[in-house]
C-alpha cells in the first residue's frame, strides 16, 4: 500500500513540473526587444515592380495603430509591428534558440492585427535552421493574419520537430502597397518541449 502511494506522488510531481521556458522575454514585459534582433527588408516591394515608396517598419511599446482591447494578453506590454505611411515595408524580430535535434517544441501565443489593403500581413513563425529571411516565405510553421481586416487577439500554437541543434523564431509584418497603416501585435509567446506521456517501470516484485 504505502508503495502505490508513492508511487502516485511521484506521478503527480511529475506531472506538475514546469517545462523549460526557451524564448527571452516572450512576454515584452521588458517593454523593449531584449532577448531579441530586429531585421529588415529595405527597400521592399511586395509585388516585385520596381520599389517606387519604400517605408520603414517601426518596434512601439505601445502601438498606436490598431490598438486590440485590451491593448495585451497580460501585464503591461505587447509587441507592435507597424507602419504608419504609405509605402511598401517588411520586417519583425527574430530570436535563435538551442535545442535537441528530432524532439517537439511547441510555440505558442497571441497575435492582433490591423490592416487596410490585401497586402497586409501580420506572421509568426518558425524556422527550422538558424536565421535566413528568404526562408520565412517557405516556412510551413507559421501563423498569419492578413488582408484588409481588423483582428482581436487569436491564440495560436505551433509544433515543430527540429532536424537541426539551432531554429528560429520569428515575427513578421508586412506592407506591400501605398496604403497608409499596418500593425501586427504579438504577446506572451512561449517556446517549450513538448511534454512526453509520463511513463514509470513498475516492478513485478516490488519491495514491500
Amino acid at each position: 500500500m504505502k508503495y502505490c502511494v508513492l508511487v502516485f506522488i511521484l506521478i503527480v510531481f511529475i506531472r506538475s513540473l514546469p517545462a523549460v521556458e526557451l524564448l527571452k522575454n516572450g512576454d515584452f514585459e521588458t517593454a523593449d526587444i531584449t532577448g531579441w534582433r530586429y531585421w529588415e527588408t529595405y527597400p521592399w516591394d511586395g509585388d516585385g515592380a520596381p520599389v517606387e515608396l519604400p517605408t520603414h517598419l517601426t518596434i512601439a511599446f505601445p502601438g498606436n495603430i490598431g490598438i486590440p482591447m485590451p491593448p495585451s494578453t497580460s501585464g503591461f506590454f505587447a509587441l507592435t509591428q507597424q507602419v504608419g505611411s504609405g509605402g511598401t515595408a517588411r520586417g519583425g524580430l527574430y530570436q535563435e534558440v538551442k535545442v535537441i535535434v528530432n524532439t517537439p517544441y511547441v510555440l505558442t501565443g497571441y497575435v492582433s492585427f490591423y490592416g487596410d489593403d490585401i497586402g497586409d500581413i501580420a506572421i509568426i513563425g518558425i524556422l527550422d535552421s538558424s536565421w535566413n529571411p528568404a526562408l520565412t516565405y517557405t516556412a510551413v510553421n507559421r501563423y498569419y493574419i492578413g488582408g484588409n481586416a481588423i483582428s482581436p487577439w487569436v491564440e495560436f500554437s505551433l509544433v515543430i520537430i527540429p532536424s537541426k541543434e539551432v531554429i528560429t523564431v520569428f515575427t513578421e509584418t508586412r506592407q506591400d502597397w501605398l496604403h497608409g497603416r499596418v500593425a501586427g501585435w504579438y504577446d506572451n509567446l512561449s517556446l517549450k518541449p513538448v511534454p512526453e506521456p509520463t511513463k514509470l517501470f513498475l516492478s513485478h516484485n516490488p519491495i514491500r
